[in-house]
């Protein structure tokens, strides 16, 4: 379903210390009055209708729709079992996911996810952002000025590249995520989005311009979130079967303030007969000097091999602020779609020069979108 196509994963960065204590008084009545305010919204117009809750519509991976209420309820589940290099074998319920969202005959669009990550693992690991944690990915409104044009308020993903926007376990090819999509840029903003189509530009070209001040909606305490940001994403048709994206933003970090980043980046895609064949790259220009600079990229092939199984191979570069050489990794992997909504995977991850200790060994994951 179009609308869980910008759910993500979580970066993580490494603390420096312990968080600093979150002005919580201010942060949750922010997040009270926007829920309340959305649902109470969502309620009312729902309630104008003539839908009634005795009858609902469900199929698997398309969500539970509550009959012509505008309200609907989904999400996806994830467990896993890895064996990486120097540590002991580990099977994960890594995480269960919860959306919420209404969509009425007005102009209006209310959308949430709750996330409640690392939920069960054995062993238990006190690897850093392995804690369970109610995450709030996702809350905001959108408001439709034009068939073409929306306006949006509240906490979204981060338009940078295409992973980010998809990033939900059961509708990404692999188990891991390529380290550019999670350690350059903060995956989550909350603030002010214009998005949608350009007219009478060439069709398909899609836009999205954001700005954040900073306060996040219920921040992950392992991350570091936006201080200030303003950003721009727009993708072009590429071809006949593909798009072309470039992304810019400029920004700071919470715990980083004094350090001000400039981001650039490209991602693409191309799909012919179930062949695909995508990509990002991202340079973010650091203040402090050229030592602080961050880049990477990959390029990911997919081919299919029967009705449901698929063959998927990557590789990626990727030079952490500070290291002197760029550490190289590749993912050899299947994907076995049981059903669009029921997703296996197995994959092998290597890599050299690895001095960011990023994962090599088996991973593997069951996914289930609900």
């Amino acid at each position: 379903m179009k609308v869980w196509n910008e759910a993500g994963t979580r970066q993580e960065h490494e603390k420096s210390g312990p968080p600093p204590p979150t002005p919580c008084l201010s942060l949750r009545a922010v997040v009270r009055r926007l829920a309340a305010f959305a649902l109470a919204f969502a309620c009312t117009q729902a309630a104008a209708g003539d839908g009634a809750l005795s009858d609902v519509n469900y199929r698997l991976g398309e969500g539970l729709q509550l009959a012509d209420t505008g309200f609907s309820l989904g999400g996806y589940a994830t467990a896993s079992f890895e064996h990486l290099h120097h540590a002991p074998a580990r099977a994960a319920l890594d995480n269960l996911s919860l959306f919420v969202w209404w969509q009425g005959e007005s102009r209006w669009k209310f959308f949430s996810e709750l996330d409640y990550e690392n939920v069960l693992a054995t062993p238990v690991s006190d690897r850093e952002g392995e804690t369970r944690y109610l995450a709030l990915e996702r809350l905001y409104l959108d408001y439709a000025i034009t068939d073409t044009t929306t306006i949006r308020a509240g906490k979204f993903l981060t338009p940078i590249g295409r992973w980010n926007l998809i990033h939900a376990t059961p509708l990404v090819w692999t188990t891991s995520r390529p380290l550019v999509t999670t350690a350059t840029f903060p995956t989550n903003a909350t603030g002010l989005m214009l998005n949608g189509t350009l007219p009478n530009v060439a069709n398909g070209t899609e836009y999205s311009l954001y700005a954040s001040k900073g306060g996040e909606l219920r921040p992950n305490p392992v991350l570091d979130p936006f201080y200030e940001a303003i950003g721009a994403h727009v993708a072009f048709p590429l071809l006949t079967d593909g798009q072309i994206g470039f992304s810019y933003a400029a920004f700071e970090q919470k715990k980083t303030r004094d350090e001000k980043k400039q981001l650039l980046g490209v991602d693409f895609v191309w799909t012919r007969n179930r062949y695909e064949i995508s990509g990002e790259g991202i340079y973010r220009f650091s203040d402090n000097g050229s030592d602080w600079d961050e880049k990477g990229a990959f390029g990911q092939l997919v081919v299919p091999l029967t009705a449901k199984l698929y063959a998927v191979g990557r590789y990626e570069l990727y030079r952490k602020a500070q290291e002197a050489q760029a550490t190289r990794l590749w993912v050899a992997g299947l994907n076995y779609r049981v059903t669009p909504a029921i997703v296996l995977k197995a994959e092998w991850n290597g890599a050299t020069h690895n001095t960011i200790d990023a994962p090599e060994g088996f991973m593997s994951s069951l996914s289930l979108l609900f």
